[in-house]
């Protein structure tokens, strides 16, 4: 079946992250309470302890970015010197709004800055002063900082998968740094923590658009607002995405996302 969809599956990678995330979904299924608790408690830490560090450093990315395309390395072609376009700006712009930011845009462009004017993270509610504040964080959350993560990533998947020739693997990336080495077990370890990072944000976002999804069924059609509900969104969201992964990006993601 992978090889009739064009699909390698690295054994190492994929066994190590299933069995890694499906622990963490199985502790936190038959231990709720605690591991909200234990969840919480690690946000906070880190919130409070390395927030600072989460602002520093998606900085200097977008720093870094900028630089990439003012400097002479703007002028280096992804794919080589002879490369073209596969798709059109619209086909790229609807495939980078639509599975870049989505629901999440949608909805909190909205949400996110009328709920920090009510409860911003310091200062009086409702005020002038927490209004302001509430767009500077929703800007930061939405705007150019968030394109800089997306662009930097992008292009360093881009370089080494086409330029270089390399797997097209986070563990690609690394390979100014460690070399052939990414080839064994400190590659398999990067992408494993890839991997499980990726879809744990992941589960966030889906785990919110489905609640966004079944409010809204609720409000138009009377729809019950269930766990169970949620659950055969998520199944159907899922469903569609994958399908369109498997399609490739032509067939499936261009064409839904336009």
């Amino acid at each position: 079946n992978a090889k009739r969809f064009h699909l390698e599956i690295h054994s190492t990678v994929f066994w190590i992250s299933a069995g890694v995330i499906l622990f963490f979904v199985v502790a936190t299924l038959t231990n709720l309470e605690q591991a909200s608790q234990a969840f919480d408690s690690v946000l906070s830490t880190i919130a409070t302890s390395a927030g600072w560090f989460y602002v520093v450093a998606v900085n200097i990315y977008l720093g870094i970015v900028v630089y990439l395309l003012l400097s002479q390395y703007g002028h280096i072609r992804l794919g080589g010197a002879e490369a073209q376009p596969e798709f059109s700006y619209w086909g790229w712009f609807s495939m980078l709004f639509s599975a870049g930011m989505g629901i999440g845009l949608l909805f909190y462009s909205v949400a996110e800055p009328i709920y920090h004017y009510g409860a911003p993270p310091w200062g009086e509610p409702d005020t002038v002063a927490s209004a302001e504040l509430a767009m500077s964080v929703t800007f930061f959350h939405w705007g150019i900082h968030a394109w800089g993560l997306y662009g930097l990533m992008a292009l360093g998947l881009a370089y080494f998968a086409y330029n270089r020739g390399l797997p097209l693997t986070i563990r690609s990336v690394f390979y100014p740094l460690i070399g052939e080495r990414i080839h064994g077990g400190w590659g398999n370890a990067i992408d494993i923590l890839a991997a499980v990072s990726t879809l744990f944000g992941l589960a966030t976002s889906l785990g919110l658009g489905a609640q966004q999804v079944n409010a809204g069924l609720a409000y138009l059609f009377g729809i019950s607002q269930t766990t169970e509900t949620q659950v055969i969104l998520i199944a159907g969201i899922t469903g569609i995405a994958t399908l369109s992964v498997v399609l490739g990006l032509d067939k499936g993601i261009r064409r839904l996302s336009q």
